[in-house]
C-alpha cells in the first residue's frame, strides 16, 4: 500500500451583502467644555440619524461610544510656551443592508468638519457566509480527491481512499476583516462632502482548504 497526502482548495465568490463604517467625531479647543459641546452635539446628531436608519431597515446593527476628552501641549514656535490642547472624541459604528443609504449617510457627514468617516468593511451575511463556507469544503474535498487520483495513475496505482481528513492550521488573520481584500469601496464625493457618496463593493471570496490522506 502507498500513502498519498494531498491539500485541496476551493473559492467562492458572491457580491457583498454588508457594509460596516466608523465615524469618529472630534474636535480641538483650548477649553474642554468647547471641546465637548462641539463634539456631544456632532455626535448626538450622527447618533439620531442612525437610529432612524436602523428603524427603517437600511441599518442591521449599530453601536456608539460616549464622549471623552483628552489634552496635550503643542508647540507653537521657538521660545513661545506651548499651547494646551482639548481634544473630544467619539465613535459610532454601524452596520448596513443599504449601500445606496451607506453612501447617502457619508454624504451628509461630510459636510459637519467634526465627523472623520473610517474606511468601509465589506462582509457577507452571516447565511450567506456559512452556506458558501459549506459548498467550498465539499469541493476543496473533492479537489482532493482528484489531486490523489492523478498521482495514483501517475505511479501506476489502484483507485485511493481516503484514510483521513484534517483542516489545515488557521492562516493568520488578514486586514480589512472579512473582505479578504476581495472588495472595494470606489468613494466619489463632491467637494464639499454634501452630495451622496457612490460606493461599490464588488465581491468577496470564501476559501476553503483541506489535507487528505489516501492510501493505493
Amino acid at each position: 500500500m502507498v500513502e498519498i497526502l494531498v491539500r485541496g482548495e476551493a473559492a467562492l465568490r458572491a457580491a457583498a451583502e454588508r457594509a460596516t463604517v466608523t465615524v469618529h467625531s472630534r474636535w480641538q479647543a483650548d477649553a474642554p467644555d468647547a471641546a465637548m459641546t462641539a463634539v456631544t452635539t456632532a455626535h448626538a446628531a450622527a447618533v439620531e440619524r442612525a437610529r432612524a436608519l436602523a428603524a427603517a431597515g437600511a441599518i442591521e446593527s449599530w453601536h456608539a461610544d460616549r464622549a471623552w476628552v483628552s489634552h496635550h501641549r503643542e508647540w507653537v514656535g521657538e521660545g513661545l510656551p506651548q499651547r494646551l490642547v482639548f481634544t473630544a472624541s467619539a465613535a459610532l459604528t454601524a452596520t448596513f443592508v443599504d449601500v445606496d443609504a451607506l453612501g447617502a449617510w457619508i454624504g451628509e457627514l461630510g459636510s459637519a468638519p467634526e465627523h472623520e468617516v473610517g474606511g468601509v468593511t465589506w462582509s457577507l451575511a452571516e447565511e450567506t457566509e456559512r452556506r458558501l463556507s459549506s459548498r467550498a469544503r465539499e469541493l476543496a474535498v473533492e479537489d482532493a480527491r482528484a489531486r490523489a487520483a492523478d498521482y495514483a495513475r501517475a505511479a501506476a496505482l489502484d483507485e485511493p481512499a481516503i484514510t483521513a481528513i484534517r483542516e489545515p492550521d488557521p492562516a493568520p488573520a488578514r486586514p480589512f476583516g472579512k473582505a479578504r481584500g476581495g472588495a472595494e469601496a470606489a468613494m466619489l464625493a463632491s467637494a464639499d462632502g454634501s452630495a451622496p457618496v457612490a460606493l461599490s463593493a464588488g465581491e468577496i471570496e470564501v476559501e476553503a482548504a483541506v489535507e487528505v490522506a489516501f492510501r493505493a
